[in-house]
C-alpha cells in the first residue's frame, strides 16, 4: 500500500511536470511587406525655407512630397543685428512651428550671400541686398564702410581676419549655448564660410574656379571654422559641404565625425558638370586617389580613405541644382533616364535627405520620385516574429524578432523597440521596454546585395494581475524614454498611431 502510494505520488509528479512542459508554446508570424511611401522622422525630402509647402500662405505646391524635415538658412546679420544682441526669436519661432507640424529642422548659419542677392518676401528686409555679416562688424572690417552700410554687398570678408574670427566665434558660442540640446534640431550644416555657406566664392570671384583652395586658402586656415561648430554643438550631428578637388576641409571634417552634403545633384549641363566631373573627381580627391584632369594645387594631407563608408555613422544629404520644374524645361538633358540616374546616384551614396527646394514636381517625373522615396534613408521591415510563453499570469514571455533595413542608410537617431499587450477593449495592459539600438541596423552596402537580418530577443514577465482572455501583441519604434511610437514600419499590418498589431494569443 505504501509502495502504491509512492508510485502514485511519482506518477502524479511526472504528470504535473509534463503538463507544465506542454503549457509552454510558440507562435510564429510573418508580416507581409508594404510597398507604400512612408513618411518617417529625419529622412526623405526637406521643405526649403518653409514649414509646410502644402499650407504656405505665400506659395502652395500640392505636388511636393510630404516631409518630416524642414531646412532653414540664416545670415549672421539676421541673428545678431547689434553686437551681443541675438535674434533668438527668429530661430525659436521657426523651431516651434516645425515642432507643431511634427517636423525637425536642419539649420545653416551663413556669412556671405551671392553678389547683388536680395532678401525676398516675406522677409521684412525684402529687396535689400544681403550683407551676410552684421553691419556693425562690416564697419570694422571694410575700409569703405563708415557711418552706414549702403545697399551694396560686394564686400567679401577675409576669413583669416582675427577680428572676424573672434566675433564669429562669440556668435556661434551663443547659438550653441542656446540650441545644442534642442531635440527638435536634427542637425546643422557647417556653412560659416563662402557664398551661401558653400565653401567657395562664386559670384564674387572673377575667375572660372572660385574654390577656396584655388584662391589661396589653406586647410589649416579653414579648420577653425569646422572646430568652432564642433565646440559649440558637441551634442548635435553636423554636416559639411563636399567641396572640390582644390579643397581638403571635407576630408578633415568627415574624419572627425561630421556628415557631408553636396549641392547641385542633377547637374547634367553640357561640358563640365557636377554629375560627370564634379562629384567623381571630388570623391576621388577626398579618398586620396589621383584625379585625372583636375588641377590640384594643394597636397591633401587630410585624405579620408574611408570617406565612402562614413555614411554608416554620419549622414549624407543632397540638394538639387535648380528645380525639377526647371529640369522639365530642358527635356533633351533631363530625360527620364537622366532623372532616374540622378536619384540612383543619391541612393548609391546612401543619402538620407534631399532638398528639392519646395518647388513643383512635374508629373512626368513623379513615378521616379515615388520610387526614390521608398528607398532614401532607412526603411525598416519587421521580417518575422516568434512568441514563446506559457501564457499565464506572472510567466515568462520571450519575443524573438528579425528586422531588415531595406533603405540605403541607417537611422542616426535611436528609436528603441517597445512591445505592448492590448486587450479586446484596446486598452494597453503592459508595455515591455527594450534596450535595442536601431542605429546599428545598416542596410545593404550596394543595391544588388541582400540587406543584413538583425535578430532581437527580448524576454519579459507577464503581469501578475493579467486576466484570462484574448490579447494582441503590438510593436512600436518609439521616441526614447517614451511610449510614443514614431516610425512607420514597412509592413501591411493594421496600426494605430504607429503601433502595429502582430499576434493574437490567449491568456489562460
Amino acid at each position: 500500500m505504501v509502495i502504491l502510494n509512492k508510485t502514485c505520488t511519482i506518477l502524479c509528479f511526472f504528470s504535473l511536470f509534463l503538463s507544465t512542459l506542454v503549457q509552454a508554446m510558440t507562435i510564429k508570424y510573418q508580416p507581409t511587406v508594404s510597398q507604400k511611401i512612408l513618411i518617417n522622422p529625419d529622412i526623405g525630402i526637406t521643405d526649403h525655407q518653409t514649414i509646410d509647402i502644402h499650407n504656405n500662405p505665400n506659395w502652395n505646391i500640392p505636388s511636393y512630397p510630404k516631409t518630416s524635415v524642414v531646412y532653414f538658412r540664416w545670415y549672421w546679420e539676421q541673428l545678431e543685428p547689434k553686437k551681443g544682441v541675438y535674434n533668438y526669436k527668429l530661430i525659436d519661432d521657426t523651431i516651434l512651428a516645425a515642432k507643431r507640424a511634427n517636423k525637425k529642422i536642419v539649420i545653416r548659419f551663413m556669412t556671405l550671400a551671392g553678389l547683388n542677392e536680395t532678401y525676398y518676401s516675406p522677409n521684412p528686409q525684402k529687396a535689400k541686398k544681403i550683407l551676410g555679416i552684421p553691419c556693425w562688424l562690416k564697419k570694422q572690417l571694410d575700409p569703405h564702410t563708415h557711418d552706414i552700410c549702403t545697399n551694396d554687398n560686394s564686400f567679401v570678408v577675409n576669413y583669416n581676419n582675427p577680428k572676424f574670427k573672434e566675433n564669429l566665434q562669440q556668435f556661434i558660442a551663443a547659438m550653441g549655448k542656446r540650441y545644442n540640446h534642442n531635440p527638435d534640431i536634427l542637425r546643422l550644416d557647417v556653412g560659416l564660410v563662402g557664398t551661401w555657406g558653400e565653401w567657395h566664392l562664386a559670384t564674387h570671384y572673377n575667375g572660372t574656379r572660385p574654390t577656396l583652395g584655388h584662391i589661396g586658402y589653406t586647410t589649416a586656415e579653414l579648420i577653425p571654422y569646422i572646430n568652432m561648430m564642433r565646440k559649440a554643438f558637441p551634442n548635435k550631428m553636423l554636416s559639411i559641404d563636399l567641396g572640390s578637388p582644390d579643397d581638403n576641409f571635407a576630408s578633415y571634417a568627415t574624419k572627425h565625425g561630421l556628415g557631408w552634403r553636396a549641392d547641385c545633384l542633377g547637374d547634367w549641363a553640357k561640358g563640365w558638370n557636377h554629375m560627370q566631373q564634379g562629384y567623381p573627381q571630388t570623391l576621388r580627391h577626398i579618398e586620396g586617389k589621383k584625379v585625372t584632369g583636375a588641377k590640384n594645387n594643394i597636397a591633401d594631407k587630410f585624405t579620408d580613405p574611408l570617406f565612402l563608408s562614413r555614411w554608416e555613422k554620419a549622414p549624407v544629404d543632397f540638394e538639387i541644382c535648380n528645380t525639377m520644374d526647371q529640369w522639365a524645361q530642358q527635356p533633351t538633358i533631363y530625360t527620364q533616364q537622366k532623372v532616374e540616374q540622378t536619384f540612383a546616384t543619391a541612393l548609391k551614396l546612401h543619402a538620407s535627405l534631399l532638398n528639392l527646394k519646395s518647388s513643383p514636381i512635374p508629373e512626368k517625373y513623379q513615378p521616379l520620385l515615388n520610387n526614390f522615396l521608398k528607398k532614401i534613408g532607412y526603411r525598416f521591415i519587421l521580417n518575422k516574429v516568434k512568441l514563446n510563453s506559457k501564457f499565464r499570469p506572472n510567466s515568462l514571455i520571450t519575443i524573438t524578432s528579425t528586422w531588415i533595413n531595406n533603405g540605403v542608410a541607417p537611422s542616426y537617431n535611436n528609436y528603441p523597440i517597445v512591445w505592448r499587450i492590448v486587450n479586446n477593449k484596446n486598452n494597453v495592459v503592459a508595455y515591455f521596454n527594450t534596450k535595442n539600438n536601431i542605429t546599428h541596423w545598416l542596410p545593404a552596402q550596394n543595391s544588388n546585395d541582400k540587406a543584413p537580418i538583425y535578430t532581437q530577443k527580448n524576454s519579459f514577465i507577464l503581469p501578475k494581475e493579467i486576466e484570462p482572455g484574448e490579447y494582441n501583441l503590438e510593436v512600436g519604434l518609439v521616441t526614447p524614454h517614451t511610449h510614443n511610437a514614431v516610425i512607420s514600419i514597412a509592413i501591411n499590418n493594421k496600426n494605430y498611431n504607429k503601433w502595429y498589431s502582430l499576434i493574437r494569443f490567449t491568456i489562460k
